[in-house]
């Protein structure tokens, strides 16, 4: 898992370099040092974590959070092309708050008439299952409380179970991002090198 943190160690280097640029909003050195000093997480945390959810991780999201367990206030994932500012990796602490409210329950798309229509519908990725909100759902990275990057562990049959999909609020849809963490970290490369 050495070329995860390597991955890891790019961004962090292209985000502290042209953080401002990136971002367009001036960067504080106090984001960067609290970064620094966050620690990975043990093996009894990432165990615990999924005892609690009976879910097992996939190897390279542990590997992330081995080496940082959450990223605070700086963004370390932008995996999305067009969208010009990243995530935050949120804690196992923070996973689990976040989780005892939001992807709670089982709602597909179709209960929400008035926000998803059937056009909509027809745009959704097949790997993705049409819900809205789902229990196998976890949501471990946040952008202004509206975006999350979450693993799913409910995919359609066109999809893989800890596959990356994103859920946007308002308007509310759901996108698929990555087949993985590495995926989605080699992603992350790519589109600040295109933005720079």
């Amino acid at each position: 898992m050495d070329y995860i943190i390597e991955q890891i160690k790019k961004i962090e280097k292209l985000f502290i370099e042209n953080g401002e640029e990136l971002t367009e909003e001036e960067i504080d050195p106090e984001e960067i040092d609290e970064y620094f000093e966050i620690e990975g997480a043990g093996e009894e945390e990432l165990q615990a974590f999924e005892n609690q959810f009976q879910i097992k991780l996939p190897e390279d999201f542990k590997a992330v959070y081995r080496y940082k367990n959450g990223s605070g206030s700086m963004s370390l994932l932008w995996p999305q092309k067009g969208f010009y500012r990243g995530y935050r990796l949120l804690s196992l602490e923070e996973m689990s708050r976040k989780k005892s409210y939001f992807q709670n329950q089982n709602r597909e798309m179709r209960e929400f008439p008035e926000i998803i229509d059937e056009n909509q519908l027809k745009q959704l990725d097949k790997r993705i299952k049409p819900y809205l909100s789902c229990e196998r759902w976890f949501p471990f990275a946040e952008y202004a409380g509206s975006l999350y990057l979450m693993l799913d562990y409910d995919p359609s049959e066109k999809g893989e179970e800890g596959q990356i999909i994103c859920y946007v609020h308002d308007p509310d849809f759901v996108y698929y991002i990555a087949s993985n963490m590495t995926e989605a970290l080699e992603l992350t490369e790519e589109v600040i090198e295109d933005l720079l």
